[in-house]
């Protein structure tokens, strides 16, 4: 060991009071290289251990670290106690810091008071099913400076909008919002950098002023400036992600929020104190939260399709009928589709993270087959009304019955089908002409006239499996080309 410092070693251990934790901190290197210097002279040889209780479990940690390369000492330690291992976990570390041969960055350490900071970064873990679907898996993590607290939120996405709910998310949770919030260049956060100046995105920054806290960045490539979150995604990563059997992303969830809880009440490495206990200090300097939640949601301009239904991330969302082709605003979050019109909503639906899926609400198809059956009605009349002008004037006599106008327009219109327009019309004018109103007048009329003629009456055909094909309506086509053809002569 070089004298130099082994000198310092026993100057910062027998002056200055120091553990050896804090002089391995201040000067970079391992314990056990301060308690060789401690024990003896520089040039002094140590006597050899022959052999180590964690010789034995050599094999074992190496096939677990090549399954499992970033897993912590304290995972690797709990599952050698299960294979009988006996030593502490200091030896272990000690032997995972010699394989990974791990490279060492001196950095100044700071803290910050309660409630001043905290700091946030995103990591990725996988891809999972998200309702029944394979979807990239993200976490984000923001950290109480002070307190170490932790808030971890798994989503599918890294996008602004989702960004800002797990913000929110997390100052609920924490009941209370940091005076300051420390990022690196994430593009959710800054747009671009120049000669110091930093230039942020917009809606982020309306995000901030709405609850007041600070936005702060570390400098370009100098992740250690916010060591405390990057060591929070690692402990995430290490203690929680490695080694984790998830089926599917709820139960990643609902395994995080239990892990979570144990989290919060370890003693941390750093403080030496729980980060729950300390959080108790923290919350009483937090900012207060807003009454009303900030929309985070990013107003989508959309039109809905003649189907009743659009299209927004590979899928169809229906809509009311009486919606489509009018300009809609379309807001999504992690689970819900919402649709407004005007500002006032108009659906709601499960966000479907599939592709060509169709999310429909039965309600918007009803509202369609209401304004279909209000169109037929309204072609029925003016199909009647078209017949001839004395049928505007039998139209109101028909309004005047105590019965269904639409049942006598449709019977009227039948016998049109059957007989057409050239004998309905003259049965029309005589019955105006004795204020005789309602299809029975009209078909007794039609009947003695072709009695007159010797013509007998023609039943109409009956689709009584099909009772739909019975109120379709068949325009009328003029027939007069073919009479100016046969009055030439022309005809085989």
């Amino acid at each position: 060991m070089d004298a130099q410092i082994w000198a310092e070693i026993r100057r910062l251990k027998e002056v200055a009071g120091l553990s050896e934790r804090k002089i391995a901190e201040q000067l970079v290197i391992s314990r056990g290289k301060i308690r060789r210097a401690l024990a003896g002279m520089p040039g002094q040889k140590q006597p050899q251990q022959t052999s180590s209780k964690l010789d034995a479990f050599k094999p074992a940690i190496e096939a677990i670290l090549k399954k499992h390369p970033k897993l912590s000492g304290v995972k690797i330690l709990e599952k050698l106690k299960s294979q009988g291992y006996a030593g502490s976990v200091t030896i272990l570390r000690e032997y995972l810091a010699e394989v990974r041969g791990r490279k060492r960055e001196a950095y100044v350490r700071y803290e910050t008071a309660p409630g001043e900071e905290a700091q946030v970064d995103w990591g990725y873990y996988a891809v999972l099913l998200f309702n029944g679907h394979p979807r990239k898996t993200y976490f984000f993590v923001m950290v109480l400076s002070y307190s170490r607290k932790l808030y971890v939120e798994f989503t599918t996405s890294q996008t602004l909008d989702v960004f800002l709910q797990c913000h929110l998310n997390a100052f609920k949770c924490f009941g209370g919002v940091p005076k300051a919030i420390l990022y690196d260049n994430l593009k959710s956060v800054v747009i671009s950098r120049y000669i110091g100046h930093v230039q942020f995105n917009q809606k982020f920054l309306e995000f901030a002023g709405y609850y007041l806290f600070t936005p702060k960045t570390t400098g370009v490539r100098k992740p250690y400036e916010k060591g405390k979150v990057e060591s929070g995604v690692k402990y995430v990563k290490q203690n929680f992600l490695a080694g984790g059997d998830f089926r599917d992303f709820d139960d990643l969830e609902s395994q995080c929020r239990q892990w979570l809880e144990r989290a919060n009440q370890r003693r941390h490495g750093t403080t030496g104190e729980r980060p729950e206990e300390r959080f108790q200090k923290d919350k009483e300097f937090l900012l207060p939260l807003q009454v009303k939640d900030y929309d985070v949601t990013f107003p989508l301009h959309i039109r809905a399709y003649h189907d009743c239904r659009l299209r927004f991330d590979g899928n169809y969302y229906s809509v009311p009928a009486k919606y489509i082709l009018l300009p809609l605003i379309l807001r999504a979050s992690k689970y819900e589709i919402k649709l407004f019109y005007q500002g006032n909503r108009i659906a709601k639906h499960v966000r479907s993270y599939g592709k060509n899926e169709k999310v429909e609400d039965p309600k918007h198809f009803a509202d369609l087959l209401k304004i279909k059956k209000a169109a037929r009605d309204s072609k029925l009349r003016d199909s009647f009304l078209r017949l001839a002008p004395c049928c505007a004037e039998y139209f109101e006599g028909l309004m005047q019955l105590e019965k269904e106008l639409k049942t006598e327009l449709r019977l009227i219109m039948q016998q049109v089908e059957i007989y057409s327009a050239y004998e309905v019309i003259p049965a029309i004018e005589k019955a105006l002409e004795y204020k005789a109103f309602g299809f029975i007048y009209i078909k007794n009329i039609i009947a003695q006239n072709r009695a007159k003629r010797q013509e007998k009456l023609i039943r109409p055909l009956i689709f009584s499996k099909y009772p739909d094909i019975e109120n379709l309506s068949v325009e009328p086509k003029n027939l007069e080309y073919y009479d100016k053809l046969f009055e030439g002569g022309k005809h085989d």
